[in-house]
């Protein structure tokens, strides 16, 4: 066993997810809220920060498992913590949700696309189900109630295929198996994913295969590269900011346009991933200061939680010109794209929404990570502890943890965490 590899602290990159988590925020914001000067190919096509996701958390749940993940009891435990990881706040954000559209349905007063149904719509009883067994990406379904959460059930079940790759095959094996994987998922989205790399719901389990395994190939290399130096890492660190920066903007005009050339999604993050893991540049020096490391750690509650609330400002927006006969929905096209968007009358207005949005979020995201996250993810860890144990000894519950969900960035060799 290479107990080596579970020493690394990779700070740098878990601040990447939460700037990639506001992101999100910000590109799901624009679609409902008219900004017209934020409108760049940049932002349109933020979309993809999700495949940064995938290929990080790949690279790192092999940076933590693929050495400590030689039996099936020991595959139980790694899908323990992966379920306190993901399951806890997914299922309190998803309740939440419930409990404030169910709100607005008994009010009376809503849009149609805000009705309860059985088995149709964005918030059906059908829907409301398959997400709960995060089974939200396998096709079965449009995107419904909260929508970003398609990307945690595709991981979640992605986290299994790893489990049984590394069963299989070994970890001597891993790394061909997962190349494999990343490129046939990749060359399937190409020919038959009608939106390429911004399948959701239904080609989402294969984006994020396509992205995890890369993020797993990843990491072979970065073990490898580990003990040189790297030549003028803050130069490398920008080229690779701007490679980034540069591809996300060819990759399509916005989702409703994305091209065939956005599938290298996984290529080209995992080769940022690659330059920030060895932290040797300013931009590194300057991701591990605080703020930027809370941000990191609030990134999964950031993600999980923007939706519904911006589904219910949405809902606010809509109730306000309602009852004043007042509608803020205006026709606009965002690049050449029609859309309903709510125009609050001057950039500055909408802009103020934003930061106060933002805001908002992230301060619900500092509570939900206190409150839910760390203590339920330190739960599952005795019960995976305790079953990789046989039950021989009851673990004590495992130090508060400091790494953001769904994948731990700083991991330790003590199989509590």
């Amino acid at each position: 066993m290479k107990s080596s590899a579970v020493t690394d602290r990779f700070d740098a990159l878990d601040a990447w997810r939460g700037l990639a988590a506001i992101m999100v925020l910000i590109y799901h914001f624009i679609y409902i809220v008219k900004l017209d000067f934020i409108y760049s190919r940049f932002v349109t096509n933020a979309y993809l920060f999700v495949d940064f996701f995938f290929v990080l958390s790949g690279f790192v749940v092999c940076h933590a498992y693929r050495d400590r993940m030689g039996s099936a009891r020991q595959a139980g435990g790694f899908l323990l913590r992966r379920i306190g990881r993901l399951w806890p706040l997914h299922l309190t954000v998803l309740f939440a949700l419930m409990l404030g559209v169910m709100a607005v349905n008994l009010g009376g007063r809503l849009p149609d696309s805000l009705m309860i149904e059985a088995g149709t719509g964005g918030y059906s009883m059908q829907g409301l189900l398959l997400n709960a067994a995060l089974l939200n990406s396998m096709g079965f379904y449009g995107v419904a109630w909260n929508g970003p959460a398609w990307s945690i059930g595709a991981e979640f079940y992605t986290y299994v295929l790893f489990a049984a790759v590394l069963l299989a095959a070994g970890s001597r094996r891993l790394l061909p198996v997962a190349l494999a994987l990343s490129l046939l998922s990749a060359v399937t989205l190409l020919i038959v994913a009608p939106a390429y790399m911004n399948s959701t719901a239904d080609y989402g389990f294969l984006r994020c295969i396509a992205g995890f395994f890369a993020g797993v190939g990843a990491y072979h290399l970065h073990e490898r590269m580990r003990g040189r130096a790297l030549p003028a890492a803050t130069v490398l660190e920008i080229a690779a900011v701007l490679l980034a920066g540069l591809f996300i903007v060819a990759a399509g005009m916005g989702p409703d346009s994305a091209s065939p050339l956005s599938v290298a999604a996984p290529a080209v993050f995992a080769l940022a991933i690659l330059v920030f893991a060895r932290q040797g540049g300013l931009a590194s020096r300057l991701l591990t200061t605080r703020p930027f490391r809370a941000l990191g750690a609030w990134s999964y509650s950031i993600y999980l939680i923007h939706m519904p609330l911006l589904i219910l400002l949405g809902f606010g927006l809509w109730l306000y010109g309602d009852v004043t006969g007042a509608s803020l929905k205006v026709k606009t096209e965002v690049l050449g794209d029609p859309k309903l968007l709510y125009d609050l009358g001057h950039p500055l207005a909408a802009t103020a929404l934003l930061v106060a949005f933002a805001a908002a979020v992230i301060a619900l995201a500092s509570l939900s990570y206190r409150l839910i996250e760390v203590p339920w993810r330190d739960r599952f860890a005795r019960l995976a502890r305790n079953h990789e144990t046989a039950g021989r000894t009851l673990a004590p519950l495992p130090p508060r943890s400091v790494a953001p969900a769904p994948v731990p960035v700083r991991v330790s060799r003590d199989l509590r965490r």
